[in-house]
C-alpha cells in the first residue's frame, strides 16, 4: 500500500476496564483528525452510537455497527469460541478475514482477544503468534518487545519463534536489516539465567537469518541496547506492567513533586504514545490496546493501525517464513 491508501480499522467499542461512550467517541474523532487517509467501522451499543453524534464526528469518514454483546476479560477460551457470536470483538476480527477492513483494534481483554484471533484468521507458518509493542529507546529510537501476554508459557522454539517475527516487523517498520535480536535475561554474562532463555539463546545464535546479540537485562529495555527483545508471555508482561507503574507514580506524583517529576521526565517516554500491542505470527492484522488506555491512547492505537496496515506487515511475515 501507499501513504494514499485509505485504511479501514474495525474497531471494537466495547471492550477495556473502563468503557465509557464518551471516551470511545471521543478517541475516534481525535484519530480522524490526526490521520486523514483513516476510516474507521465502530462497533458497539446505541450509546456509543449517541456519542458519536454528540462528538460531532463526520460522519462520511466512520461506520457505526451495532454490537453491545461484550466478552469479559477473563472469560474462558472454550466460551469464547463458543458463544458470543455477535460480541465486537468477535465482528472486528471477523471484518479482517473477510476483508472489510485493513486491520482490527480491541481494548478487551487478552485471552480472548488472542483466541479468537487464532481461530479465525489462523496462523502463519507454524509460528507462535506473541504480542509485540513498541518500547521509547530514546529521542526518535524505538526497540519492539514481545510476547507481552498472548501465552501463558513459551519454550525455547516458541522464543525463536518471537525472534523471527520480531525481526521481521522491526525491519518492516525502520527498514533495518540486520537488527539487533535479544532475549531478555536476569544477567547479560552467557552463563547467567535458566535453560528456558539459554536454549532460546542458542536457537536464535544456530539461525543465522537472525542477528543474534545474546542477553539484555531489563534496567536496559528502553536504553537503546537492542532492537527485538524476545522473552516469554508471562516475564513480557509483568516487566512492561512494572515499567508502566513507575511511570505511573511519577504522573500521580501531587504537588511540586508533580511539577520536578514532569521537567525530569523526557518527552519520548509519555506513556500514552506508545498504546497499542500488534499480535503477530496470526493470518491478519490485529491490534491489542491497554485495557486502561485513555482516549488520547486509543487514538495513538488507532492512527498505529492504521500505519501498520500500510506496511503490509502480515504479507512479509508470509514470505519470511515460507
Amino acid at each position: 500500500m501507499n501513504s494514499e491508501t485509505k485504511i479501514t480499522v474495525a474497531l471494537d467499542g466495547t471492550g477495556g476496564d473502563n468503557v465509557d461512550a464518551k471516551s470511545v467517541a471521543s478517541a475516534v474523532r481525535f484519530a480522524l483528525v490526526l490521520y486523514p487517509n483513516i476510516k474507521i467501522k465502530v462497533y458497539g451499543s446505541q450509546k456509543l452510537k449517541v456519542a458519536l453524534a454528540f462528538e460531532k464526528v463526520d460522519s462520511s469518514r466512520y461506520e457505526f455497527i451495532d454490537a453491545p454483546e461484550c466478552i469479559p476479560q477473563d472469560e474462558d477460551p472454550r466460551a469464547v469460541l463458543e458463544g458470543y457470536r455477535t460480541s465486537a470483538m468477535r465482528r472486528v476480527i471477523e471484518a479482517v478475514k473477510d476483508k472489510e477492513a485493513d486491520v482490527a483494534v480491541s481494548s478487551g481483554g487478552t485471552g480472548p482477544l488472542v483466541s479468537l484471533s487464532r481461530h479465525i484468521l489462523g496462523t502463519i507458518g507454524g509460528l507462535r503468534p506473541a504480542l509485540c509493542a513498541k518500547l521509547p529507546a530514546g529521542p526518535s529510537k524505538y526497540s519492539l518487545m514481545l510476547d507481552l501476554g498472548a501465552n501463558a508459557s513459551s519454550n525455547a522454539k516458541d522464543l525463536h519463534d518471537f525472534a523471527i517475527l520480531g525481526q521481521t516487523a522491526y525491519q518492516c517498520f525502520y527498514n533495518v536489516s540486520k537488527p539487533r535480536v535479544c532475549v531478555l535475561n536476569v544477567g547479560s554474562e552467557r552463563n547467567k539465567g535458566s535453560a528456558l532463555v539459554k536454549e532460546a539463546r542458542d536457537l536464535i545464535e544456530q539461525d543465522h537469518s537472525l542477528n543474534c546479540y545474546g542477553f539484555v537485562e531489563a534496567d536496559k529495555l528502553f536504553t537503546d541496547d537492542a532492537d527485538v527483545i524476545v522473552t516469554d508471555g508471562f516475564t513480557g508482561n509483568v516487566a512492561l506492567k512494572a515499567a508502566e507503574g513507575v511511570a505511573s507514580a511519577f504522573l500521580n506524583a501531587q504537588g511540586m513533586k508533580k511539577f520536578f517529576s514532569k521537567l525530569a521526565r523526557p518527552e519520548w517516554l509519555q506513556p500514552w504514545q506508545y498504546n497499542g500491542s500488534v499480535l503477530l505470527g496470526v493470518d491478519g492484522l490485529v491490534i491489542k490496546s491497554h485495557a486502561s488506555a485513555g482516549k488520547e491512547a486509543v487514538a495513538v492505537a488507532l492512527v498505529e493501525a492504521a500505519k501498520t496496515a500500510q506496511l503490509n506487515l502480515v504479507e512479509t511475515i508470509k514470505k519470511q517464513v515460507q
